[in-house]
């Protein structure tokens, strides 16, 4: 187990898939939350919750948690919540380490400039893929060190359009690292399924449009092949 402790912030859909894949490896952890539906919720499935608001001070959490050895995932509902949450805590806890979701990329950008090390936008990432990476330890490597090392590397989800050259390919037809500098850590066939096939599998999926690829990079390097694949927008 991790000598760190965790707090996660919320308990909607993506704070409870944090939640219910990381609370293992943090001691202590617990689950924050605002209201009483959603500590009954984080209770149920035997988290330790701690009710907050956000005209808190911080006291609490310098009494159960050692400030050099704590992560918080920023997960509420509301993204001006998280904004606000993130400059709080930034602003007594300099060197903490903050991970925050936002539901799209111009919230991330209030959250980089509020003082949060990694913005994950949950409108390029699902609770799904969250939580299976974060079981996968054939990926943990890599995302441990996209959320708590401030890499400038993100991960997002990529729905190949009708018409792409991808489609009619295999997925091991490409040279994803050499061509375009990103890695590819998983597909998923809608026609077939809606789970993950991880590549480290090693299965060499036969890529339709609509299929989506969950890809690690650079954001130029990620942006560069979105345009390639003809994904609008």
């Amino acid at each position: 187990m991790n000598t760190r402790g965790a707090i996660v912030f919320g308990f909607n859909e993506y704070a409870k898939e944090i939640a219910m894949q990381t609370a293992s490896e943090y001691a202590p952890f617990v689950v924050f939350v605002m209201d009483e539906a959603e500590k009954a919720a984080a209770e149920a499935k035997g988290f330790e919750t701690e009710m907050f608001d956000l005209g808190e001070e911080w006291h609490s959490i310098e009494e159960r948690f050692d400030p050099a050895r704590l992560i918080v995932f920023c997960a509420l509902k509301n993204d001006a919540e998280n904004v606000f949450l993130t400059i709080s805590l930034r602003s007594i806890f300099e060197h903490l380490p903050i991970i925050a979701l936002a539901q799209d990329n111009e919230s991330a950008s209030k959250l980089k400039s509020a003082g949060a090390n990694k913005v994950m936008a949950t409108q390029q990432i699902t609770a799904g893929i969250i939580a299976e990476m974060l079981e996968k330890p054939t990926v943990r490597g890599v995302l441990h060190d996209i959320l708590y090392e401030n890499s400038p590397l993100k991960i997002v989800q990529l729905a190949v359009p009708e018409g792409s050259f991808l489609v009619g390919k295999h997925l091991y037809d490409i040279d994803w690292g050499s061509e375009y500098d990103v890695l590819v850590l998983a597909i998923v066939d809608q026609e077939l399924s809606t789970t993950f096939s991880f590549t480290s599998k090693g299965h060499n999926h036969h890529i339709d449009a609509e299929d989506l690829l969950i890809v690690v990079g650079y954001e130029d390097k990620i942006a560069a092949l979105s345009e390639t694949m003809g994904v609008r927008g």
